[in-house]
């Protein structure tokens, strides 16, 4: 049990810090205005949309690498049921994604394509972790 809890905590660690990185990266590549109030929702909404769609997708990717990662991680130190390790850490990355979705307004394209990301890509990072483990 308590292997268990370690395996999602551990894969939901790396996945949040391969999300992050993504995201500095993508900051580096298209930064916000320096005049943004980072505490004002409303200039931060309109500072999401207008970034180029280049900048959102970047972060969709992270969100996806970061689901596999974490998944792979989770079913790799798990003991049984590895997939449904992995899918639990994309349920928690899920969960981080939509607080994060609600805390900023988001363009709709990136809402639906962010919420479907999570867990297929947990899944997938969990079936590739469990056949390459004896």
């Amino acid at each position: 049990m308590f292997r268990s809890i370690l395996a999602v905590l551990g894969g939901a660690a790396i996945g949040v810090f391969t999300i992050s990185l993504v995201e500095y990266m993508s900051h580096q590549l298209y930064p916000l205005p320096t005049q943004l109030n980072l505490n004002d929702r409303a200039a931060m909404g309109a500072a999401l949309t207008n970034q180029p769609d280049a900048a959102l997708l970047l972060v969709l990717f992270g969100y996806a690498i970061g689901s596999f990662f974490g998944g792979m991680v989770a079913a790799r130190f798990a003991r049984s049921r590895r997939v449904a390790h992995a899918v639990a850490v994309g349920l928690l990355l899920l969960v981080m994604g939509i607080a994060n979705l609600f805390a900023f307004p988001h363009p709709l394209w990136f809402v639906v394509v962010s919420l479907l990301l999570y867990l297929p890509m947990a899944y997938f990072g969990g079936m590739m972790s469990a056949r390459r483990i004896p």
